[in-house]
């Protein structure tokens, strides 16, 4: 009698203790992770234009108030954070072209695109390249660095960027992975639409002609979740959509011409554009340039390493002498930069006009629940929590996002 009891207690306590843990992380194990970026949508659209396929995934899953990007409000710099976990400061991809004095070269000079795959350009170490690194396979469709060999490694599957690929078919690629077989299947794919950022800038955010855009990809939205409910690992996969920056309206009236203020002759390079800019200025005009651009209205002016303390800025070499941003709703150009576009971002991530999305569905995500704002750093840390990876070192944290998982 006393042998069956202790039996009895051990086959209880192995219930109890010894197979819990084990299941919950072999379950964890399985999961698939898709995270989809659509370029400059601000967290408000949903609210301006309607969107009643994001709306469906809030009820469904997960959203956030707002996703605060990180300095400068670009699109390289968060895409690349987002994977990396890193401020740009940190990382390196600070603006979409710029100028490395170390390397002597310029990434994404045009008409040069091949920079964008040389690994040497970006630091941290993105999601895919962790997954790769710990037996998992990726894919990733047009998500910055995914084409560069990051630490001499690549995504399973990648693509090359091409502007006008039909985001249809970049749908039912991403569709094609996850139908693999299990032994080739991708268990993390990132994928990226360039809109609604083009249209934004062109009309502004609040532009009644940017709606049938943002109608467009949040359909689209609809249509992969239809397709994702058909395939017979559906239950298996966790979806996000995330965007890297949202957008500010811009006037005409609001304007600061540079090169009114500063002769270009003591400037050697210019990297970014409208509304924030790195500088490298020739030595013996340093000390000048500064003292005239602090006098300018609307424009801030730091020089290397005195940027804010919010903003992450200012420390890495490509940041250059000294870092010019324009007001809210300013803009800052040359004479011949001078454009029409009714937005932009790149400001203060103070401002809220350039904060994003994120929404989250799927096994791992709360049902029906908007989390208070957090910053896009911590992206990193929830997609290696999600495929239970062991995360590099990064700026970002779980615990600051960790409220959007059950």
């Amino acid at each position: 009698m006393k042998q069956l009891s202790i039996l009895v207690i051990t086959i209880c306590f192995l219930l109890l203790f010894g197979c819990s843990p084990q299941n919950n992380k072999n379950q964890n194990d399985e999961r698939i992770l898709v995270v989809l970026s659509l370029d400059g949508f601000r967290w408000d659209y949903p609210k301006i234009h309607g969107t009643p396929q994001l709306d469906q995934m809030a009820l469904e899953g997960v959203k956030a108030e707002r996703m605060i990007p990180s300095f400068p409000s670009t699109t390289f710099a968060n895409h690349y954070t987002m994977a990396t976990g890193l401020y740009p400061d940190h990382h390196g991809i600070l603006v979409n072209r710029f100028y490395d004095p170390i390397l002597k070269e310029t990434y994404n000079e045009t008409g040069k695109r091949s920079t964008v795959e040389e690994g040497k350009f970006y630091g941290g170490e993105p999601i895919w390249v962790t997954a790769e690194k710990q037996g998992i396979k990726t894919a990733t469709f047009f998500w910055v660095g995914s084409e560069a060999d990051v630490q001499g490694i690549r995504p399973t599957y990648w693509k090359r960027y091409e502007h006008n690929f039909p985001y249809e078919q970049r749908l039912d690629t991403v569709i094609a992975w996850l139908n693999m077989p299990e032994e080739t299947r991708p268990r993390l794919i990132m994928w990226y639409f360039d809109e609604p950022d083009s249209s934004g800038h062109r009309y502004g955010p609040e532009n009644d002609s940017l709606q049938p855009v943002i109608h467009r990809v949040d359909s689209l939205i609809g249509v992969f979740r239809s397709k994702l409910t058909s395939l017979p690992i559906a239950d298996k996969v966790d979806f996000i959509v995330v965007s890297d920056h949202g957008m500010a309206t811009l006037s005409p009236d609001r304007q600061i011409i540079l090169d009114q203020f500063v002769d270009t002759a003591m400037i050697t390079f210019i990297d970014g554009w409208n509304p924030t800019m790195n500088l490298i200025v020739k030595d013996e005009f340093e000390e000048k340039v500064y003292d005239t651009f602090k006098k300018v209205p609307h424009l801030h002016v730091w020089k290397h390493g005195e940027a804010p303390e919010h903003l992450h800025h200012g420390t890495h070499p490509r940041t250059h002498d000294m870092t010019l941003l324009a007001d809210d709703g300013w803009s800052i150009f040359w004479s011949w930069t001078v454009n029409s576009a009714r937005g932009t971002h790149g400001y203060d991530i103070k401002n809220t006009d350039v904060h994003a999305i994120f929404y989250g569905v799927g096994e791992s995500f709360k049902i029906d629940t908007i989390v208070s704002p957090f910053q896009n750093i911590h992206l990193y840390p929830l997609m290696a929590d999600i495929l239970d990876l062991e995360p590099a070192k990064v700026d970002g944290n779980l615990d600051s996002i960790k409220m959007v998982l059950k």
